[in-house]
């Protein structure tokens, strides 16, 4: 079962993350955006549609979908799932809110990925 505290431990350990304060609540950032808001009811995760509608289809009590306005989003609920799912949830949701990288160091870091065994 994760914790908030294992959110906290979880998101600060990603590159680049920051903690702040969201309207009274713990947030997780990168330089671009919010990825990941400790709410009341559970954890807000910032990620791509088609992952969204996903999670909700597989298990729509611990990935509850809450509408703003026409968009929806997922709140989870960390008592129900295990750290190592709430650290793929976190690492994902970090994937998807980090900048992109300048198109020279792109290039540079997938040449040098190619160059490993």
């Amino acid at each position: 079962m994760a914790t908030k505290a294992d959110v906290k431990r979880i998101a600060l350990a990603l590159e680049g993350v920051s903690e702040v304060d969201h309207f009274g609540r713990p947030s997780y950032r990168t330089k671009k955006r919010i990825f990941a808001v400790m709410r009341p009811d559970g954890l807000f995760v910032h990620l791509p549609e088609e992952r969204k509608e996903f999670l909700f289809a597989a298990d729509p009590r611990t990935f509850v979908k809450f509408m703003w306005g026409t968009r929806s989003n997922v709140i989870v609920q960390i008592e129900k799932i295990g750290r190592p799912e709430l650290e793929r949830l976190l690492h994902e949701a970090w994937e998807f809110s980090k900048p992109a990288l300048p198109k020279a160091k792109a290039a540079k870091k997938k040449a040098t990925a190619r160059k490993r065994p």
